[in-house]
């Protein structure tokens, strides 16, 4: 989610082909940078700017905007303002992950923490399994152990407390 909404990027963008960036910038409480990336978007796209509709954007898209910058010598931020792009900075990201780690990196990232690794509940009869098997389930057991004792002693202190202060 962009933290401009696009009527407003729009409407900028619509005054700063009349108007100074820097004004408009004062005036709505903008980076003059931004006003002028946004006419740039709209010189280029005109009403259908803003639009971002490949999000998040695929590997082989991020691929060919970093072609097309490097074969016609575009800047980062025109060849933003050509693809559409949120801001000048994606495009810049883009170009350090391939540089660093090449095409690979490009492929969009699955976000969030990982899914914790569940301990199945169902475990082999003791005949079937191995010995280092048998040792870990004995080592997870005593460990269980101890934390269900501990929080039983925990829990008596407090009941302990309770009574006390009665």
């Amino acid at each position: 989610m962009s933290k401009y909404h696009r009527a407003f990027k729009l409407y900028l963008a619509k005054l700063s082909q009349h108007q100074s960036s820097r004004m408009i910038a004062r005036q709505f409480g903008v980076d003059s940078r931004q006003v002028r990336y946004w006419s740039q978007v709209y010189r280029i796209h005109g009403e259908s700017s803003f639009l971002h509709k490949q999000m998040p954007y695929t590997q082989s898209f991020k691929l060919k905007a970093l072609k097309t910058m490097h074969m016609n010598e575009w800047s980062l931020t025109y060849t933003s303002a050509y693809f559409d792009l949120s801001s000048s900075g994606i495009l810049f990201q883009w170009q350090k992950l391939y540089a660093c780690e090449g095409i690979s990196r490009l492929k969009p990232q699955k976000k969030g923490r990982p899914r914790m690794a569940t301990h199945s509940s169902k475990t082999k009869p003791a005949e079937q399994m191995t010995e280092k098997e048998l040792r870990e389930e004995l080592e997870y057991l005593r460990a269980e152990n101890a934390v269900l004792k501990k929080l039983k002693a925990l829990a008596q202190a407090k009941q302990e407390q309770i009574k006390k202060k009665r």
